[in-house]
């Protein structure tokens, strides 16, 4: 390994390190496990009552988008792809080592839309929890929607959109996703 390479290589570890310290000092209600990659451009609004916890060795790769207006918790190990945006506006919690690729959406709440006379816009939202188990992939793209449970060791396919819970195991594919296959060993579904 050249010099040169080396250099690089520490100065971009010496970058990482400054913005987490920089992260820290900036969002105190955010508790940063050891070891978080946070490569550039993240985007986090952290609410003054709005609480974050990252597990240790947590990676979001570029321009992911964390909206934190309630509790946000992501477990240890896991990896967001580029383009991810997790948006909690009461609760969501993802266990540990999770995969979740690129561009994927997690949010919590939608727009209320019952009055037909009001601007959806002007309506409000409505919110339910969001829970995801340990050791979960969702693959690119997917959408995961308020009041969604997707059970540990479950796969959600490219594209899928998760509007209903997802069993342990489960392996969902579609719009709306649908439990396609078990994995082997899992647990029976209830």
């Amino acid at each position: 390994m050249s010099d040169r390479s080396r250099a690089g290589r520490i100065s971009m570890g010496v970058w990482r390190r400054l913005r987490r310290a920089w992260l820290r000092m900036r969002f105190p209600n955010a508790q940063w496990g050891r070891g978080c990659d946070i490569r550039l451009g993240l985007r986090l609004a952290l609410a003054p009552r709005g609480r974050l916890r990252l597990g240790e060795e947590v990676v979001f790769e570029r321009d992911a988008t964390l909206e934190c207006g309630g509790e946000l918790s992501i477990g240890d190990r896991c990896i967001f792809g580029h383009h991810c945006t997790v948006a909690a506006k009461e609760s969501i919690e993802i266990g540990h080592d999770c995969l979740i690729a690129e561009m994927v959406s997690i949010r919590d709440h939608d727009h209320a839309f019952d009055d037909f006379d009001v601007p959806i816009r002007d309506q409000g939202s409505t919110c339910a929890p969001v829970r995801i188990g340990n050791n979960v992939w969702l693959a690119a793209r997917v959408v995961v929607v308020k009041g969604v449970t997707i059970g540990d060791g479950a796969i959600v396919g490219a594209g899928a959109v998760v509007t209903k819970d997802v069993p342990s195991g489960a392996i969902a594919v579609g719009v709306p996703a649908r439990v396609v296959k078990m994995r082997p060993g899992a647990p029976p579904a209830q």
